[in-house]
């Protein structure tokens, strides 16, 4: 059984920054671009025997190969191969594991080389491995599907030390495991020369482990950027007027990295055009720069809402941008009804700030504003449901 390393997990703490950078810095990682030989079936000095005929007829049958490429897979990468034994005990391995035919097929299509992968010296300890980290057979099935290139890779050397940052940084397996299906580049960044950099940057800005952990969790590329782009995006944000040290940096720079500057420059036109300034455009991306991540499209038909039906100014809603960051169908265009609805009949609470009501979570909302109406009331519950396409019983 291959050993493992537990960190502690004081690693993603505040009050012990270093400690995460120092563990992998003293482990002397390899990159992904470092990952070394696999063993295989046959010996280095072994004179080949090219047999591209009997290899591609194997392809054929046993993988699913078309002709022509079976014979280029045959000629250019698995001439050692002599007899159906060793890629035989591939096949079975991969079976046995849960792989089904397509999921083979799959795997020798991106890299017919495996085929002469050892498995008791190459596949069947780093499948162990995965399972010793916590990893479910499904987990592992998922992991190589989506990463294929861990097949290459040494465990200890790359795979581990990527599991390891990337599980403390997520906070579990599940969420690896999530992304990890979302981005199969997950595992294609190294940890030397990308990710702890950027995890240094990040501290140096003031910006803790926890919400760094936090952020990581739903964005998981901001730390996979090269250290000098990391710097260039603070540099954009620093422009936009969000200084280092506002609660806001981060989420700038998880906005603005999925925000190109002609983007930026098309919103800024786009409001304007809607009625803001240029002051009140920056000031209302300081504030909440995460509306800019809505498209131009969305932001109309919520500014469209907001100014010609629910009455506010153009100005109104600069000073309050989170109202651009509401779902229109399921919050903004609902609750509104339902406020107008209640001053139509003299209740309690329509006279309310519409900011105000919007920023209510769903239970606060509901508990004040249409359960205790229901018995003189009852239509504001139906009303609300019709609208907000919940249909479940409140």
């Amino acid at each position: 059984m291959l050993p493992l390393v537990k960190l502690s997990s004081s690693v993603l703490r505040g009050d012990s920054p270093r400690i995460f950078v120092a563990f992998f810095h003293r482990r002397r990682l390899l990159s992904t671009a470092d990952a070394g030989a696999v063993a295989v079936a046959v010996a280095p000095g072994e004179n080949p025997s090219p047999r591209p005929q009997f290899i591609a007829e194997y392809l054929e049958r046993s993988c699913g190969f078309f002709p022509d490429k079976a014979a280029e897979a045959a000629c250019k990468h698995l001439r050692r191969i002599k007899s159906p034994e060793q890629p035989d005990s591939v096949l079975d391995f991969f079976k046995s594991q849960g792989f089904d035919d397509a999921d083979i097929k799959k795997l020798v299509s991106l890299n017919p080389r495996w085929l002469g992968l050892d498995v008791e010296e190459t596949l069947a300890p780093k499948f162990r491995a995965f399972r010793d980290l916590g990893f479910s057979h499904s987990d592992i099935i998922h992991l190589v599907l989506s990463n294929p290139s861990v097949l290459n890779l040494r465990f200890q050397q790359n795979i581990l030390p990527k599991v390891e940052l990337w599980r403390n940084l997520l906070g579990s397996n599940e969420l690896l495991m999530k992304w990890l299906k979302k981005k199969q580049w997950l595992f294609s960044y190294s940890i030397e020369r990308t990710i702890l950099p950027n995890l240094s940057l990040l501290r140096a800005w003031g910006i803790s482990d926890k919400r760094i952990s936090m952020v990581a969790k739903l964005q998981p590329p901001i730390v996979c950027q090269k250290p000098e782009s990391l710097q260039a995006l603070a540099d954009r944000v620093e422009g936009m007027g969000v200084p280092r040290h506002s609660g806001m940096f981060l989420w700038a720079l998880v906005t603005l990295q999925r925000v190109s500057r002609t983007t930026f420059e098309a919103k800024m036109k786009l409001m304007k055009s809607l009625g803001w300034s240029d002051s009140e455009f920056l000031a209302a991306c300081q504030k909440a720069p995460a509306f800019l991540s809505n498209s131009e499209k969305a932001i109309q038909k919520k500014m469209g809402f907001l100014v010609k039906e629910a009455g506010c100014e153009p100005s109104y809603v600069a000073r309050r941008p989170e109202l651009l960051m509401m779902s229109l169908e399921k919050r903004l265009v609902p609750r509104y009804h339902v406020m107008e609805m209640m001053k139509s009949k003299g209740l309690h609470g329509g006279a309310f700030q519409l900011a105000t009501i919007m920023q209510l979570s769903e239970k606060n909302f509901i508990e004040k504003f249409v359960l205790c109406h229901k018995e003189k009331a009852p239509e504001l519950h139906d009303l609300y449901v019709s609208l907000s396409c919940k249909g479940a019983p409140l």
